[in-house]
């Protein structure tokens, strides 16, 4: 076979693989596929339901305790001068907010209470001067105020509106002077608008839980182990 027959082969075999492979007809160009925008992982699903449960902002409303209408107290009884006497002591000086969720009541908080111990009055100067200097020693700055920190709130209701009254109990630690002890306290609360809610908080602790001695004072007998404590707000909505 000489050189012209084998170039004439290879130019056959050469078309017949074109062919085959479609290369004999147009070739149609090729749009090669949009490059992806890289999409950012998916969350765990554990944390997209915490995600979809958290309340937003705009689902929650501050209402923050009025001083001017509300009113810390105590309830202790005592014998002076031979009589069985129920003593009243009470204050305004009362901070506090209460975060209140409007989609789920249940996820509602409330913020430390603070009370001006050294404001706090009863019918006697003279049993004020000792509250002040022997039994919460308040006249100190460092025992000036008690405290009630919230650790746990049960039995608030599933939906709150307007003109609704209803109870539950909040848990958390009180601290007078140095002492801190775990107290609850039962709460009646109502909403009287959209805008202002109105309650009533009860405790009776023990004067021993926080280390409360009663000086010796002329004409007083016996004092109580039991204090009454009352906690009596309006919180006006933020």
């Amino acid at each position: 076979m000489n050189h012209r027959t084998k170039v004439g082969l290879v130019v056959l075999l050469f078309a017949l693989l074109l062919v085959a492979c479609g290369g004999g007809e147009t070739p149609t160009p090729t749009v090669a596929p949009p490059t992806a925008t890289p999409v950012p992982p998916t969350a765990a699903p554990a944390a997209q339901a915490a995600q979809s449960l958290a309340p937003s902002s705009a689902d929650v409303r501050t209402f923050v305790i009025d001083s001017a209408q509300s009113e810390a107290r105590f309830f202790i009884n005592e014998v002076l001068l031979g009589m069985p006497i129920e003593v009243k002591g009470a204050t305004n000086q009362i901070t506090g907010t209460i975060d209140i969720d409007l989609v789920t009541p249940a996820n509602t908080s409330v913020s430390q209470i603070i009370v001006n111990a050294r404001e706090l009055k009863t019918d006697r100067n003279l049993r004020d001067r000792a509250i002040r200097r022997f039994i919460l020693q308040s006249a100190d700055d460092k025992y000036q105020f008690i405290t009630f920190t919230p650790t746990g709130i049960v039995g608030l209701p599933a939906s709150v509106k307007p003109s609704d009254s209803f109870s539950f109990e909040i848990t958390g630690d009180l601290q007078i002077r140095d002492d801190v002890a775990p107290v609850t306290f039962a709460v009646t609360l109502t909403a009287n608008s959209d805008t202002q809610i109105t309650g009533l908080a009860q405790a009776t602790v023990q004067r021993s839980m926080f280390d409360l001695q009663i000086p010796s004072a002329p004409g007083v007998a016996d004092v109580s182990e039991d204090v009454r404590l009352e906690l009596s707000f309006v919180a006006l909505a933020q």
